[in-house]
């Protein structure tokens, strides 16, 4: 049999991780819910996929698993990537079925479990945070926690369904809001709808960043932060990334995301693990992502290295060496952006990107419905940029994003377009 190397749900950048091991002579599956993207920057050539296999849903196990089975027994699968995660629990299973190296489709249920890795981090003394069960919570008399705490779905991707409160009347009024909140990609509203499970947590303090790194084989390589941009008027709405990012607690931090990755058991492939960094005290796990960050994350860090990142994720995902020796010897900064409507907008018609931006993604057709709201969930277009300097990729970033055109008007200055940031980002520490 030919050696075939599977993607489970191929979307947007994923497209390279393929090509490259279409590049080694290796027959691709695919496995989607979602049709192959016919246009965009990620489109998938006619022809390119040798087979396509459709699935009903991703919330159905006994479907997946008897497709796993068939492909397993029909091709000599010598390689396999996912990046959403409702699949990498799948991939884990078709990685042992076929003898390569994997961190358990259990074990991986564990790790996209908000609640679960709050009790494990717990159980090791990597925590100090305050959490519990929506459910647990909803039974309280009294607030437990001396501030606020972050309500967000148990299983959840991106800012979907987060919310800040700080006394049992908000935590019910934000309970209240499930049903009128509708989701519009359907993966993502199936994969929180699947378990409707909520985790309630002590929130902590400091600057959200993000630790990236390739375990390859158990072994853990950090290849950089990655700084937040938020909304000004709701920071727990992420709107841009920016990468590499320095931090003078960057080698702790390091350090940090070892041990988490240590007792969580995360054994092969791509991670982004979203910390808590005070100015002083204990850095905090936010949210462990078994998988590489989304969107243009690959592009941005192969821009940063000067190298194709896609051949590194394909390397891990056919079971291979890495060599790591590029890691620290960035040549150039790169940020990604996510942009929201104007307020009041509740019509999309058209988004117009500027010059140099690339990467450029329109999530919505001329004339979809907008909620009004101000969260991802009502995202109408993203970009990345890159520039040599960080101090220059801010500027250059936040220019683009006052550039771009929504209905035919640039975004300017309005709220949904103001954002805030650490004072690190834009600056290169010695």
């Amino acid at each position: 049999m030919t050696p075939t190397f599977v993607m489970l749900e191929m979307l947007n950048p994923m497209l390279q991780v393929a090509r490259a091991a279409k590049a080694r002579g290796l027959r691709i599956v695919a496995i989607n819910n979602t049709p192959l993207q016919t246009e965009g920057p990620y489109a998938v050539p006619e022809g390119f996929v040798d087979e396509l296999i459709t699935v009903d849903s991703w919330a159905d196990p006994l479907q997946i698993e008897k497709i796993l089975l068939d492909v397993h027994d029909r091709h000599h699968v010598v390689g396999t990537y996912a990046g959403f995660e409702p699949v990498l629990p799948y991939d884990a299973m078709l990685r042992e079925m076929a003898g390569l190296p994997h961190s358990g489709a259990e074990n991986l249920r564990t790790i996209l479990d908000k609640n679960q890795v709050r009790d494990r981090l717990r159980e090791h003394g990597l925590t100090t945070l305050g959490s519990s069960t929506l459910e647990e919570a909803l039974t309280w008399d009294h607030w437990p926690y001396a501030g606020r705490a972050v309500l967000k779905p148990a299983n959840g991707t991106g800012s979907a369904l987060c919310f800040i409160v700080k006394d049992l009347d908000e935590l019910n009024a934000a309970v209240a809001t499930f049903d009128d909140i509708s989701i519009a990609h359907p993966l993502m509203r199936e994969y929180i709808e699947n378990t409707r499970g909520f985790v309630l947590e002590e929130e902590a303090q400091g600057e959200l960043l993000s630790v990236e790194s390739l375990v390859c084989r158990g072994e853990v390589h950090p290849i950089g932060l990655m700084g937040r941009y938020v909304l000004a008027k709701d920071p727990v709405v992420e709107m841009g990334f920016q990468f590499p990012y320095h931090h003078p607690r960057i080698a702790e931090i390091f350090e940090k995301a070892k041990e988490i990755h240590r007792v969580m058991g995360f054994h092969n492939g791509a991670t982004q693990i979203e910390v808590m960094v005070p100015e002083e005290g204990p850095i905090e796990l936010i949210d462990f992502n078994p998988r590489l960050a989304g969107t243009a994350s690959m592009v941005l860090f192969g821009e940063a290295y000067g190298l194709e990142y896609a051949e590194l994720l394909a390397a891990l995902g056919l079971g291979e060496e890495v060599d790591f020796g590029f890691i620290g010897n960035t040549v150039r900064y790169g940020s990604e952006m996510i942009l929201l409507p104007p307020p009041g907008l509740t019509r999309f018609e058209s988004v117009e990107f500027p010059e140099p931006t690339f990467c450029r993604r329109r999530p919505r057709k001329p004339g979809d419905e907008l909620s009004g709201r101000a969260d991802q969930l009502d995202s109408i277009g993203m970009f990345a940029i890159t520039a040599d300097t960080a101090a220059e990729l801010h500027t250059a970033a936040l220019r683009a994003r006052r550039e771009t055109t929504v209905n035919g008007e640039p975004l300017g200055d309005n709220e949904n377009n103001v954002l805030a940031a650490s004072p690190y980002i834009g600056r290169d520490l010695t």
